[in-house]
């Protein structure tokens, strides 16, 4: 039974380390499309550069690793288990993901413009 475990972790580790190789390939090599994953998208079209994709994404990634780096420690303190996530990890990503949807929600369909400039009649004088 022991040996099955083993050979279960291996080949876990194997296809993990190979999945890692073909998805940093890919991206190395152009096939995975990164080109504007920090622009914003409008209504209109591709926006600026989009601080609220910045941080959705950043917060992410830490939230990630910090799970991972979990997962590890779990494993060698010799009682591999899924971790909890705590609350407050909880509320930060759905915090980033509130305010990411919120700005995503206000560029299309501009629920807070400013109505007095947008609706002033031009060349009234």
């Amino acid at each position: 039974m022991q040996t099955l475990l083993s050979f279960a972790r291996v080949e876990v580790g194997l296809v993990l380390i190979a999945l890692s190789l073909v998805v940093g390939y890919q991206l190395l090599s152009g096939k995975i499309n990164m080109d504007g994953l920090l622009l914003e998208k409008t209504g209109t079209g591709v926006g600026g550069y989009s601080p609220a994709r910045l941080q959705l994404l950043l917060l992410t990634l830490v939230a990630a690793f910090y799970f991972i780096s979990e997962v590890v420690n779990s494993i060698h303190n010799g009682v591999p288990q899924f971790p909890d996530v705590s609350e407050k990890w909880l509320l930060m990503l759905g915090g980033s993901h509130s305010i990411y949807l919120g700005g995503k929600v206000n560029s299309l369909f501009g629920i807070f413009r400013d109505t007095e400039t947008t609706n002033s009649p031009k060349g009234d004088s």
